[in-house]
């Protein structure tokens, strides 16, 4: 992945869901057309991290304390809050994000399902295979 590059992020566990904005809300969603989404460079700093905006670069991903993924305007996006790491999936390919506040912490999605879509969650990893397979997405380069 490239910084300042546009890309989807397909889930592992699941071939049609994409990462989407649903009401604010960051889901694994096959019918969300906000599932285009700009890297740029980590808001807090730490080397290597990274940030998801949309493509106008209006609004990114937050993590609330409860641990969901949230879509905020940028005036309201905290630096420990926003940033996260990318690592090589857990299942051995693909990507996992890692929050830059919480090691050993990966976004995935939650069991949930509605109406087609999956909740994205901040949890702890636990090595079971199905956490593995939850937290993995592929990067597709898309336009801008």
């Amino acid at each position: 992945m490239k910084i300042n590059g546009c890309y989807k992020f397909r889930s592992y566990y699941s071939s049609r869901g994409y990462l989407s904005n649903v009401g604010t809300y960051a889901y694994n969603s096959r019918s969300s057309r906000l599932n285009v989404w700009k890297v740029v460079k980590g808001v807090d700093g730490t080397r290597n991290s990274i940030t998801f905006k949309n493509r106008s670069n209006r609004y990114g991903l937050k993590v609330l304390r409860n641990g969901l993924a949230r879509f905020y305007w940028n005036a309201y996006l905290t630096k420990n809050k926003s940033a996260f790491y990318v690592t090589k999936g857990l299942v051995g390919r693909g990507v996992s994000f890692m929050p830059t506040g919480h090691k050993g912490y990966f976004l995935r999605n939650k069991y949930a399902r509605r109406g087609g879509k999956t909740l994205l969650k901040v949890e702890k990893y636990n090595g079971k295979s199905s956490f593995k397979r939850h937290a993995t997405f592929y990067a597709i380069k898309s336009r801008c």
